[in-house]
């Protein structure tokens, strides 16, 4: 019998400036979302969680800043698995990770609205606004008994705001990911240069605990049950100001919280293993 929904498993490897790397999987498919770790770390964290890196099938890359590609050259050069991202972030590495790319053979492009099945694994991408050449958001379905797909998980780790576009394409995951990067106050507080600090407010930026809060109710009514804060900043934020914001959202629109699974990727260890 064909997996049902329940049966894909994900959890964050690393979370934040030092490297993102999100896992998800099946009994037939185990991807990653990101290589922002070493190669050494990333094989490591996978044993962390009892999968080898031979296991991985793909990885999806978000976008081209370092943070979420840092580990790509060597596991591609040692490993050969498939790549996807869009044109513009490729074309935006360094030479050495382009060359990487395009002589091992890995390399698949992808684009907004594209989608790419990898065994009972549908990942779609969309379009999230950021400073790099193109950034994405997932949405991991699942292949059903009864031929139907449907959305399991969503995420959005770098984005200066929740577009419509990316509101309507996480509807409906039980699961989503989504960046609390920042705290105004200790953002504004913060010895950052004035530049840096409007970048990260912008809306190419970065979602402050207050933007991550006021989408939660939305997505929780249509569907989330498990939401995992990622990309917190490791100067201006802190665990408990991002979930004290999003329980306040929470409850002001007057949803249950105990209802809901509410956590914060860890920043260098995996987080707990979740389903639907």
């Amino acid at each position: 019998m064909t997996p049902q929904i329940s049966d894909i498993y994900t959890c964050s490897l690393s979370s934040g400036s030092g490297g993102n790397c999100i896992y998800a999987g099946c009994k037939d498919a185990h991807i990653l979302i990101d290589a922002g770790r070493s190669a050494r770390a990333t094989v490591a964290l996978l044993a962390e969680i009892d999968i080898k890196i031979t296991d991985i099938d793909a990885i999806f890359i978000t976008h081209e800043h370092i943070d979420h590609v840092n580990g790509l050259k060597v596991l591609i050069n040692k490993y050969k698995i498939p790549v996807y991202m869009t044109w513009e972030s490729f074309n935006n590495l360094s030479d050495d990770y382009k060359s990487a790319l395009s002589v091992g053979g890995v390399i698949n492009f992808i684009s907004p609205g594209s989608a790419v099945d990898i065994g009972r694994l549908r990942i779609e991408c969309c379009a999230a606004p950021h400073d790099s050449a193109a950034n994405v958001g997932y949405i991991i379905a699942a292949h059903t008994d009864c031929g139907a797909v449907k959305k399991a998980v969503g995420i959005i780790t770098d984005t200066g705001y929740i577009t419509k576009e990316i509101a309507d394409a996480v509807r409906g995951c039980g699961i989503i990911y989504i960046e609390s990067n920042h705290d105004l106050e200790m953002l504004r507080d913060s010895s950052y240069p004035e530049k840096i600090k409007q970048r990260i407010k912008s809306k190419n930026g970065h979602l402050s605990n207050k933007d991550c809060a006021e989408a939660l109710p939305y997505f929780i009514k249509n569907g989330a049950r498990k939401i995992i804060l990622f990309h917190l900043s490791g100067e201006n934020n802190t665990r408990e100001l991002a979930v004290k914001e999003a329980k306040k959202n929470i409850l002001g629109a007057k949803l249950n919280v105990g209802t809901v699974y509410l956590s914060v990727a860890p920043k260098s260890s995996p987080s707990k293993m979740i389903s639907l």
